[in-house]
């Protein structure tokens, strides 16, 4: 990339400052005394970013994505933490990951746009570049790897190392060659690096030439400037991702379960009359993040065959709850009836996360899987945690006057279902927005949005849940 713009993205952190209490509340005015009645005019979670501008007695006014004002100095802070964005794509899945050194990684990519222009929102696409240390497309369902066709076509999103199963549709609904082994019926087709498939394009479903295409693309733009770029079948013996060395976040690859070798990789095939869902799903890339002490559990869509035979690869209790064993827990498939109860004891979630939506409708989260949840909590978490990005989101009515004589309802989503973690490696919190106040007039001006927050701490130590003035310590 251009000197110019890193050097000017350089000179703009100078005064980037990091909320460091679980919700920091933005005033209109600076205090004047301690009487004075001042509207709020933002709810801030921790590790949201804020520019400081100057200080005006005991307090620092900010501005902050969206608006400006005024918090108490302590309110903010230059540590930042590890942010996670469980975005609303509807039935689908997309995570965004953004170090505390300003580095990040993107796990698929839902079906549609939402997570692009989610992306374009946030990094402000139309004016900068933003840079992918890792994008990981855990398998080849539309629902995750649709929306991450046009994030790679994106001019100014520039990735390092692209991450997949190494499993491709064919026009005949094929999923390549199978061969028989000690473990049953195993996938051999398999591809590595997205050269791997050119010489087949023409034998590939349409959603894969557009997933050549774009890598194709996103190669091609990271060459240009200067970036390495790889492009990798991952499974559970490639190496970990390391992002800001030993004490930075760690991604570990768990699987798919490669049967064979690095040279002749064997994924298992799942299921008899409708293996290829099965199978693409069983052998999505699963990955769990360290940070200090938080860890985090993606398996994208894994079914219950899939997850048993997970736990029987990594071995005795000890050793797989060792394993797998995490405080957040993307449940799998969407929240889908097709999980094994074994799984979820040796994940032990303290908050799991349900991404899933109404269109198609599949009946997604199951009450069976939200009712286990809870159940394989530890016993240190007096009370844990079940986000749902279609529970989160919310739809109000459109007003008759709007829409003429069609005689229908129609609502329009008034919040979307977005899911929010951070985590210094201490401590861990999530949290929902909801309850927006809409817009009013003040002084002649345009208020932002006012946004309530459903937040929640825990001491990753010992479980305990954390107060707002206990993360500013």
């Amino acid at each position: 990339m251009s000197t110019d713009l890193l050097a000017r993205a350089k000179e703009a952190r100078k005064n980037y400052r990091w909320t460091q209490r679980l919700i920091t509340k933005v005033h209109s005015d600076a205090r004047s005394n301690y009487q004075q009645q001042r509207e709020i005019v933002a709810n801030l979670f921790v590790g949201e970013w804020t520019k400081y501008l100057e200080d005006v007695g005991e307090e620092v006014h900010i501005r902050f994505r969206g608006g400006e004002g005024y918090v108490p100095r302590e309110d903010i802070g230059n540590k930042r933490v590890l942010e996670i964005y469980f975005i609303d794509v509807g039935q689908g899945d997309s995570i965004i990951i953004q170090t505390a050194d300003d580095k990040r990684v993107l796990i698929d990519g839902g079906m549609d746009k939402s997570a692009h222009s989610f992306l374009q929102w946030k990094y402000n696409l139309k004016k900068y570049h933003i840079v992918f240390d890792a994008v990981i497309m855990t398998h080849g369902d539309a629902d995750h790897a649709g929306g991450l066709i046009s994030i790679l076509k994106d001019n100014h999103v520039l990735v390092k190392a692209i991450y997949h199963n190494g499993i491709t549709k064919r026009q005949d609904n094929s999923l390549g060659e199978i061969a028989s082994s000690q473990e049953g019926d195993v996938l051999v087709d398999l591809y590595d690096d997205i050269e791997d498939l050119k010489p087949q394009y023409s034998e590939l479903k349409p959603l894969y030439k557009e997933w050549v295409d774009a890598v194709t693309k996103a190669k091609r733009r990271a060459e240009r400037h200067k970036l390495d770029f790889k492009c990798v079948r991952a499974d559970q013996n490639t190496e970990r991702i390391s992002i800001g060395g030993e004490e930075g976040l760690q991604i570990r690859f768990l699987g798919p379960i490669n049967l064979g070798d690095e040279k002749s990789p064997r994924l298992k095939k799942f299921g008899d009359r409708w293996f290829v869902g099965k199978t693409l799903n069983g052998n999505s890339v699963s990955v769990l993040l360290e940070y200090g002490q938080a860890r985090i559990l993606l398996c994208g869509d894994m079914n219950e065959p899939a997850e048993k035979f997970f736990l029987r690869h990594w071995g005795e209790k000890s050793t797989r709850e060792k394993a797998l064993q995490a405080h957040v827990f993307k449940a799998n498939h969407h929240g889908s009836k097709d999980f094994s109860s074994s799984f979820l004891s040796a994940v032990k979630p303290w908050v799991t996360v349900v991404s899933s939506g109404d269109f198609p409708d599949y009946g997604h989260p199951r009450a069976c899987l939200l009712g286990s949840l809870g159940h394989y909590a530890p016993q240190e978490i007096d009370k844990p945690l079940l986000f749902s990005t279609e529970i989160a989101a919310t739809f109000v009515p459109i007003p008759e006057s709007q829409l003429g004589e069609t005689g229908r309802h129609v609502y329009e989503k008034n919040i979307h279902g977005m899911i929010h973690v951070r985590t210094d490696g201490n401590w861990l919190a999530a949290g929902r927005v909801y309850g927006r106040t809409q817009k009013k007039r003040r002084r002649g001006r345009l208020r932002r949005s006012i946004w309530k927050w459903e937040a929640y701490a825990f001491n990753l130590a010992n479980g305990r849940p954390l107060g707002n003035e206990l993360l500013a310590a």
